[in-house]
């Protein structure tokens, strides 16, 4: 039998400590293609450089170090895409299930730091339209993206109601879904991979598909993902 999510993260999941005035290459690097190259300044005044009030979903969790310094983010980068690339391998997954506009997605655990409420975040004028804004989480500037509109779903879209918290390169991700639907532990076998041609919508930004009974649940590259929050 499964584990819940809230199970899963109370027993297996380590917050990082509070960060602290370091950056990471990649945050360097987001930070300044849309702040500036003044971006501390930019943060204080914006109110970005103090950690936001959050509400995490996913219980009470004690802290852990989290990569920083030259090598750190470079360490962490080469852990993301080892990851992605091991999972055709593996013979069983963890995944989290959310829904956006009507469309069942998952993630993989081992990128998921947290659950937390939606709450409000700093625009990014310069951002485009699917970085619905950034905030400072536990000290870590985090992007927060629009998942209905960077995968250009045409469904209804309700609210954002949570965000999942992911790691990725150094940096924090945050991505804002309608409802948490399950976790997934699935055979790798139940896994179809390579499926450009089946989904059609955002398929640069889609792993796999997990079949589940009679649904199909789209598996999503946090590592792709980032990196065209990054490049846009």
């Amino acid at each position: 039998m499964s584990p819940s999510l809230e199970q899963y993260f109370e027993e297996s999941v380590l917050l990082p400590e509070q960060g602290g005035k370091t950056f990471s290459e990649t945050e360097r690097a987001f930070l300044s293609r849309y702040m500036g190259d003044d971006f501390e300044a930019a943060l204080e005044r914006q109110g970005l450089a103090r950690p936001a009030v959050v509400e995490s979903v996913t219980g009470e969790l004690a802290p852990t170090p989290t990569p920083d310094g030259p090598g750190g983010a470079m360490v962490e980068a080469e852990g993301d895409v080892a990851l992605e690339a091991g999972l055709r391998d593996a013979r069983e997954l963890k995944l989290v299930g959310f829904r956006v506009a009507g469309q069942e997605l998952a993630v993989p655990i081992a990128q998921v730091q947290e659950v937390i409420r939606a709450m409000p975040l700093t625009r990014l004028p310069a951002a485009p339209p699917y970085i619905a804004g950034m905030t400072n989480l536990r000290g870590r500037v985090a992007p927060m993206v629009d998942l209905a509109r960077i995968m250009d779903f045409s469904g209804a879209c309700g609210e954002n109601r949570f965000i999942i918290v992911c790691r990725c390169r150094g940096m924090l991700v945050g991505l804002l879904v309608e409802a948490i639907a399950a976790m997934h532990q699935a055979d790798g076998q139940n896994i179809e991979w390579g499926v450009e041609a089946r989904v059609g919508v955002a398929s640069d930004l889609v792993l796999g598909l997990l079949k589940v009974g009679e649904k199909l649940v789209a598996i999503l590259s946090v590592d792709s993902l980032f990196q065209k929050v990054l490049k846009s």
